[in-house]
């Protein structure tokens, strides 16, 4: 019988010969499989949990979004990187640092409106970021570590902005930088919550043979 995480590889890898579309402003989106990023198989739990808020009307209404984190793992994310082209091609200066961080999360509306949370600015701790980058050409990465792309198993928007009405849930893969040798991280968004997340855990086979992939523009940088 196979394995769970064969039958994750299996299920998607139809996905891997979909169309790639590039988006505007040098950014790229594809229609990946997650073989890809050879996701482990879920955990019997998520690894930590948290909620935060998005607004339709510019702040008067708080509208919750539960944030399960599924998993935290470290990956080759070159055939990602060919598949979303533009400026993907410039992770390649970050291989010498081992894997690329994948952070796994399921977000799911709880709210009465729908919702669009933002994915971009959600950072590691650059407590994490490996010796030699807090200066030079490679700083940018990691002063501050913000989202590179997401893959979702739902449409995700250039901006990484999946649209949730309510009730809805959608699983996101989101790619950083290679880490320092940790066997934790602090994740999460700058004055709103940070997470202290063990590596480990793994993500459910979808229900959607495509998933969606595109590059995280960063946002500006706190001051």
């Amino acid at each position: 019988m196979p394995t769970p995480t064969r039958r994750l590889a299996t299920a998607l890898a139809a996905a891997a010969a979909a169309a790639v579309t590039l988006a505007a402003c040098g950014s790229g989106a594809a229609a990946v499989g997650a073989g890809l990023l050879d996701l482990p198989a879920p955990a019997s739990r998520p690894l930590t949990s948290a909620t935060v808020y998005t607004s339709p009307d510019g702040g008067i209404y708080r509208n919750p979004v539960h944030v399960d984190v599924l998993m935290v793992a470290r990956r080759d994310v070159g055939a990602l990187a060919a598949r979303l082209g533009g400026s993907a091609g410039d992770w390649s200066r970050l291989d010498r640092f081992g894997g690329f961080t994948l952070v796994a999360v399921r977000l799911r509306n709880d709210g009465k409106a729908w919702s669009e949370p933002e994915l971009r600015d959600l950072q590691i701790a650059s407590d994490f970021a490996p010796p030699g980058t807090a200066s030079g050409p490679l700083r940018h990465w990691y002063h501050p570590m913000y989202t590179l792309a997401a893959v979702a198993d739902r449409a995700i928007s250039t901006q990484c902005q999946p649209h949730l009405d309510p009730g809805q849930s959608v699983t996101v893969v989101l790619v950083y930088p290679p880490v320092a040798a940790t066997k934790s991280i602090v994740w999460g968004r700058y004055q709103d919550f940070a997470l202290r997340v063990p590596f480990g855990g793994g993500v459910a086979p979808p229900a959607r043979a495509q998933l969606h992939a595109t590059l995280c523009p960063a946002p500006v940088a706190p001051q």
